[in-house]
């Protein structure tokens, strides 16, 4: 397929990913000297940081100091990337906001950086996550690793079909509403578990050493 430069891709028409994004790998290991939880510098962004609700955990997140962030400036993260798992859990990934902007990310992650005025990040987040998708790049994976790899080269021929922006938008919006009412059951659910275990326990205080409330 030929390259095609941003003021040519025309509305509802499938692309390769890497003529709509700057697709970059992390930083080997070595060059992440000296990265831990208990070190103050500036966080790493790796797979276990990324939940399966598309978002960054940061409680455990590791750091690499200053100094070691500095020579590192070409794998900074702007508001707007996706950070993609390439090794392990494959398909995790976010968008990074303003809170994680001028963050880095692992060796273990892509970093996708769509083109303005092309395509949304959030429409990609999302486009990525399709099942045909999701599916076809697990298939193009190296099984020769002891670890499942997509590669940067893989990840630049996936085929992404790009609607008009208003249309991406509009997914986003409706994706967006959906994930709010799907946490705010998440939510319903954990109360209702921890209502159930708080009368289970109190309804059997007297055989657990608590209170007789007989």
């Amino acid at each position: 397929m030929a390259t095609v430069r941003i003021t040519e891709v025309p509305p509802s028409r499938t692309h390769r990913l890497v003529d709509l994004c700057e697709i970059a790998s992390g930083p080997s290991g070595q060059q992440l000297e000296g990265l831990s939880a208990e070190m103050e510098g500036v966080p790493v962004i790796s797979p276990p940081d990324l939940t399966v609700e598309h978002q960054v955990d940061a409680r455990n997140i590791k750091r690499v100091g200053v100094s070691t962030a500095n020579g590192l400036a070409r794998f900074r993260l702007r508001e707007g990337d996706l950070v993609y798992v390439r090794q392990g859990t494959l398909g995790r990934r976010a968008v990074v906001g303003q809170a994680q902007a001028a963050w880095l990310f692992g060796a273990a992650c892509l970093r996708i950086r769509p083109k303005r005025g092309v395509i949304l990040p959030e429409y990609l987040l999302h486009y990525l996550g399709h099942p045909l998708v999701h599916g076809w790049l697990t298939s193009q994976a190296n099984p020769s690793q002891a670890v499942e790899t997509v590669t940067s080269q893989t990840l630049a021929t996936t085929p992404v079909f790009v609607p008009s922006l208003d249309r991406q938008r509009s997914i986003v919006g409706v994706m967006k509403e959906i994930s709010t009412q799907i946490e705010a059951q998440r939510q319903l659910i954990a109360k209702q578990e921890a209502f159930r275990l708080g009368l289970l326990t109190e309804m059997l205080s007297d055989a657990f050493g608590g209170p007789d409330t007989r």
